[in-house]
């Protein structure tokens, strides 16, 4: 008799561009060093690109300007975009739409899933731990954040695609090796190349 306890383990290592030297999501350069990669990204894949991004605005201004770019390929939160398009849209939806869209070429997280103070629900759990005097990022965020990032990018294993981090808090905090770890095995993508 033969068990089958889920999904077998994962061999093929995951392409992950994500550059030594990047803005952090609070500088005021941001929103300019996220076109550019995004622009390369783009120029140098077939098939489809999702760049995900929680920041309504930011995703916003970034979608019109990858679109002044690429043209029509470039399309915000729908289930239609063209086999070789730009699909810009939040973690949520993503999460909830991927199963209905084509498996893309690549995956650009803009910024990791992490959660915002601003959500009343997520303040309020985040102030229950920092009275019990607990670490609520490293015990509720940052693992939240992993998870949701595993699930997004699941398809590219499968699909052989590639991912790309551009949220330089992965290199440049000391909790952004726990975010590599989650995603091994995985091999440095230092340098684009056409594909």
């Amino acid at each position: 008799m033969t068990v089958h306890l889920g999904d077998p383990p994962l061999q093929d290592p995951l392409p992950i561009h994500a550059p030594q030297r990047q803005a952090l999501p609070n500088s005021p350069d941001y929103g300019e060093h996220l076109l550019e990669h995004c622009r390369r990204l783009v120029l140098g894949q077939e098939g489809l690109t999702v760049v995900l991004i929680d920041d309504g605005p930011l995703r916003l201004d970034l979608s019109s300007a990858l679109a002044a770019e690429f043209g029509s390929r470039v399309v915000h939160q729908t289930t239609a975009p063209e086999s070789n398009g730009v699909l810009c849209c939040g973690w949520d939806w993503w999460l909830e739409h991927q199963q209905r869209l084509p498996v893309p070429g690549q995956v650009v997280v803009a910024l990791l899933p992490i959660a915002s103070l601003e959500d009343p629900l997520t303040a309020a759990r985040v102030r229950a731990l920092r009275l019990r005097g607990r670490d609520w990022f490293r015990e509720l965020l940052l693992p939240e954040a992993v998870s949701r990032l595993q699930r997004g990018v699941a398809g590219l294993r499968r699909g052989g695609g590639r991912l790309a981090l551009l949220d330089g808090r992965v290199r440049r905090r000391t909790w952004g090796r726990q975010v590599l770890e989650a995603l091994e095995p995985w091999v440095d993508l230092p340098r684009l190349l056409p594909r």
